[in-house]
C-alpha cells in the first residue's frame, strides 16, 4: 500500500487525523516530525533557527519521499 502523509499548518490536527485513518485503515502511524528530530538529533525547532528553513524543507521532503 502506498503512504499516505497528512500536510498542513501546525495545530491543524494531522497528528489526531492520522492515527484514526492509520487505525482504520490498519496501518501503522509514523509522525514526521518525530523522524526528523531522530534524523538531526534535536529538536526541529533548533534544527530550523541553526540550519535555516529551506534545509529543513529538503529533510522534510527527503523524509517523506
Amino acid at each position: 500500500m502506498t503512504p499516505i502523509a497528512l500536510v498542513g499548518l501546525p495545530g491543524s490536527g494531522k497528528t489526531t487525523v492520522g492515527k484514526l485513518l492509520a487505525r482504520r485503515l490498519g496501518l501503522d502511524f509514523v509522525d514526521s516530525d518525530h523522524v526528523i528530530e531522530e534524523r538531526v538529533g534535536c529538536p526541529i525547532r533548533a534544527y530550523w533557527e541553526q540550519q535555516g528553513e529551506q534545509a529543513f524543507r529538503d529533510l522534510e521532503e527527503a523524509t517523506l519521499c
